[in-house]
């Protein structure tokens, strides 16, 4: 397994958030291309050049793009509508930041805004993913999505969207938090989709607010079975350690982020 971070888990932003990755011992991380409003930054050459010149420089590799704005503006809005014209530019903004910076997988949440409740909802978010995965196929990219679909609910979602190019983004603590779904159970059946990991905990219903195996998401039995099944992709650490109620536990965020790298070693150890 290799082990990164994603960039809003870290108590800065823009570049030097590379060298901040490094500092811990980390080698990887996850970028996200920034919000609509600010025209997403990391579509500038300017802003990729940076984080690619900072990459090199401290020996860390951006594996995955997420687009964060699809928590406000989701994939489930009606085709046709302002809002869903935001998301569809999102996505192929992504696409082609993913391709200029050769990083290999973006990520597509169905969170907040996004989140499918509804039959048509999910119908929505199938050809939404579609036509991702057609543009994303031609630079050789995956398209991931991260999403709180049951185990059934998720295996219906790729054979109706039938593309190779797209995979599962696994989340130890989303699936719990907000379904009460067994984690473990979901790496066990899904893990032949499974691209990337993000690692977080949390407890009485904070997302991402406690240290790895200190929350009540099963954290230790849910690496257990990724370990079983000799996952050797990325795993991202996502606990936000710069905000209550986890910022509570020490006053730097990095050295809570140390922590957590200790415990996810010491796990797959």
């Amino acid at each position: 397994m290799k082990f990164g971070v994603c960039q809003w888990s870290l108590p800065i932003d823009g570049p030097y958030a590379i060298r901040m990755t490094a500092d811990v011992g980390l080698k990887g991380i996850q970028l996200d291309i920034g919000s609509y409003n600010r025209g997403f930054p990391l579509s500038l050459q300017v802003v990729q050049e940076a984080y690619l010149e900072y990459a090199e420089k401290y020996g860390i590799t951006i594996s995955s793009l997420a687009v964060r704005e699809l928590d406000n503006y989701g994939m489930t809005r009606k085709d046709g509508t302002p809002e869903k014209e935001i998301v569809l530019k999102a996505i192929s903004k992504s696409i082609e930041i993913a391709n200029a910076m050769r990083i290999p997988i973006v990520m597509l949440a169905s969170f907040e805004d996004g989140e499918i409740k509804t039959e048509q909802d999910f119908n929505t978010v199938v050809d939404c993913l579609k036509k991702a995965c057609e543009e994303a196929e031609q630079y050789n990219l995956i398209i991931a999505t991260e999403n709180l679909l049951s185990i059934e609910e998720n295996k219906r979602l790729f054979k109706l969207v039938n593309k190779p190019n797209l995979k599962l983004y696994f989340d130890t603590q989303n699936y719990y938090l907000r379904k009460n779904y067994n984690t473990a159970n979901m790496v066990r059946e899904l893990f032949p989709y499974i691209c990337e990991v993000h690692v977080k905990d949390g407890a009485n219903g904070y997302l991402s607010g406690a240290l790895l195996g200190e929350g009540d998401s099963g954290f230790f039995e849910t690496m257990k079975v990724l370990k079983e099944k000799k996952f050797d992709g990325w795993i991202h650490l996502e606990n936000y350690y710069d905000q209550q109620p986890l910022s509570l536990q020490g006053e730097d965020p990095m050295e809570l982020l140390k922590k957590d790298i200790l415990t996810l070693e010491n796990t797959v150890s």
